[in-house]
């Protein structure tokens, strides 16, 4: 019986994932835990693996489509189970005589006569034939693109015995066929459309004839319909630009599940209710201590961990009707890369020495390079802290993350002393107590004692 993978929930919000990249392919062999596949949530991304030893049967979503959590996004036939095409092989073989494990394991290196497949052209064998390869790309691209405009998920049926009754079409495709200025019954014959002929399959050969692979990748791009331009001329990638130009059309470009995550974030702490405190810390012994290993990230994590640990209402979080004081000073840092914003939390950062945090501050920021941030990676803060500093932005208001009771947002250095604004929740910590906080912050910038390493 077949396994079927399903698109993943990989995160409480989580509705949709996109594919990022397929590591396997149809007839690959696959063990439990091997990777088959790399998943965007709203979140993070993470690898997808086989939990059945097997096939790789087939594979339902392309690369950097999304779809809903529970979708299936690729079958695994499991080792031993018999599919109805082995089943007709091995009915024939039972009339043979008896022949080894070996023998009848090598239906792959013994390939047998089979009908070739018209949906997709085969893929020249010479590995210098280049102009061939690309031929085949483009096709095989304006096959995937025809079948998105058209609506369809998959390509249409080969055709069949072309030159068999002949002229066999729908009205709608009678009708439409007539408006292009095409003969039905002569592409029949000529096996350039199937019998019976439907209206999409006059579509997709009009537009495959009169638009080029990358008009139609444009058109299908700004959503446009090829419905649009003259009927019976070929239309190129330039006509399409200057038609998109003359009517002013914007590209869309659909909401990745980061970029949701982050709309529905920010959405959320715009609903808090904040206030925000505005100051500076001396900037003398932070920036003398300052090195290619120690940052001044590095250290403000240190700085402000210290002074969660010494105001403990920096270390709470509202669940339901119960305030819950955390024991250690954890904070999310705000890291970006491109579009992507993460907020990755570094937990327990007062019981960690400098050389430890510039340690996982390293690793961490090789995990936002390479994508490779994990749900668990941002989870467990109470605070956070979102530095610009490095942009020479001298101010600015951050928003706070998920549950946590506040932000610091930290500016450039100017004078001597570095900006410092303060966002809180107003239900967590009270104005008196975020005055407070800051004094302390601004008397261990002051403290040598703890810039020792």
């Amino acid at each position: 019986m077949a396994y079927e993978i399903v698109m993943p929930q990989l995160s409480d919000s989580m509705e949709e994932g996109k594919l990022i990249s397929w590591k396997v392919k149809p007839g690959d062999q696959v063990k439990v835990g091997d990777v088959i596949a790399e998943v965007e949530s709203d979140k993070a991304i993470m690898e997808v693996q086989s939990f059945k030893e097997g096939t790789v049967k087939e594979l339902r979503v392309q690369e950097g489509q999304s779809v809903p959590v529970g979708t299936v996004i690729a079958v695994i036939e499991p080792t031993g189970s018999i599919t109805s095409e082995e089943s007709g092989v091995r009915s024939e073989e039972r009339a043979k005589p008896a022949a080894s494990n070996e023998q009848l394991g090598m239906r792959n290196e013994e390939p047998k006569e089979e009908p070739q497949k018209t949906t997709q052209p085969s893929t020249p064998k010479s590995s210098n034939d280049k102009e061939a390869q690309r031929a085949v790309q483009t096709t095989n691209d304006s096959h995937s693109i025809l079948d998105q405009i058209l609506g369809f998920n998959e390509t249409p049926p080969s055709i069949q015995n072309p030159g068999e009754a002949t002229g066999v079409a729908s009205p709608k495709a009678r009708a439409l066929a007539a408006q292009y200025g095409l003969d039905i019954e002569a592409l029949q014959e000529e096996g350039k459309l199937p019998t019976p002929a439907h209206e999409a399959d006059v579509k997709r050969y009009y537009y495959r004839r009169y638009f080029t692979a990358k008009a139609l990748k444009l058109l299908h791009e700004y959503g446009l319909s090829p419905e649009l331009f003259p009927v019976g001329k070929k239309h190129s990638e330039k006509e399409i630009l200057a038609y998109i130009a003359e009517h002013e059309i914007p590209k869309p470009e659909p909401l990745s599940p980061m970029r949701k995550a982050i709309i529905a974030t920010v959405t959320q702490a715009q609903q808090k209710p904040v206030y925000h405190i505005y100051d500076a810390i001396d900037a003398t012994l932070l920036k003398a201590h300052e090195s290619e290993r120690y940052t001044l990230t590095v250290w403000l994590l240190k700085l402000f961990a210290e002074a969660m640990m010494r105001h403990e209402d920096f270390r709470k979080t509202l669940s339901g009707d119960a305030m819950q004081l955390w024991p250690n000073a954890s904070i999310a840092l705000a890291m970006a890369d491109g579009e992507a914003l993460y907020m990755p939390v570094f937990r327990d950062l007062n019981r960690k020495s400098v050389a430890q945090i510039a340690d996982e501050l390293a690793a961490m920021k090789e995990k936002v390079k390479t994508g490779r941030v994990t749900p668990e990676d941002l989870k467990g803060s109470t605070f956070g802290i979102s530095n610009l500093g490095m942009t020479g932005i001298e101010r600015f208001d951050a928003m706070i993350n998920a549950q946590d009771c506040g932000i610091a947002a930290v500016g450039s250095e100017t004078g001597g002393k570095i900006s410092v604004t303060l966002t809180l929740d107003h239900r967590i910590v009270n104005g008196l107590q975020g005055a407070q906080f800051m004094q302390t912050l601004k008397e261990l910038a002051k403290e040598k004692t703890l810039f020792k390493t």
